[in-house]
């Protein structure tokens, strides 16, 4: 806290919160480039690769829970939760629906719930974390 010169009145300066949101912002926001970089080309590639021993439900409930929390921690202190699943609703089914022009991938219903399932999933996670950061810097 320091005095204004003008007034003589104590004005608190930048939370250790609001400070740590502006210093890490350009790393954030790299994060969820690439993020959205890995996302959209495991969701459109012509023939989905796994990594063990994983379901394409699976990858589809797990790619969107980290294409949530990876938006909510690049966009942390600048747009509410609630917000931000609305942003990313219609691109994660623009993305089901752009596998129609995939070779070797199809548009499913029941994708499109795990999507907004794993968005939801998302979205909670977000929100624990939120809570905890603002205890932990506030």
């Amino acid at each position: 806290m320091c005095p204004d010169v003008h007034t003589g009145l104590v004005i608190a300066g930048p939370s250790r919160l609001v400070r740590f949101q502006r210093f890490t912002l350009p790393i954030r926001i790299l994060q969820f480039a690439v993020a959205l970089i890995i996302f959209c080309y495991a969701a459109l590639s012509p023939a989905p690769q796994f990594v063990g021993n994983h379901t394409d439900t699976s990858m589809h409930f797990v790619g969107n829970v980290l294409l949530f929390v990876s938006a909510w921690v690049a966009l942390w202190g600048r747009l509410p939760i609630i917000k931000l699943a609305v942003c990313l609703l219609p691109f994660s089914c623009a993305i089901e629906l752009a596998q129609y022009f995939s070779p070797g991938r199809m548009v499913d219903a029941k994708d499109m719930i795990v999507n907004i399932t794993g968005l939801g999933v998302g979205a909670f996670v977000s929100a624990v974390f939120q809570r905890l950061l603002a205890k932990l810097l506030g």
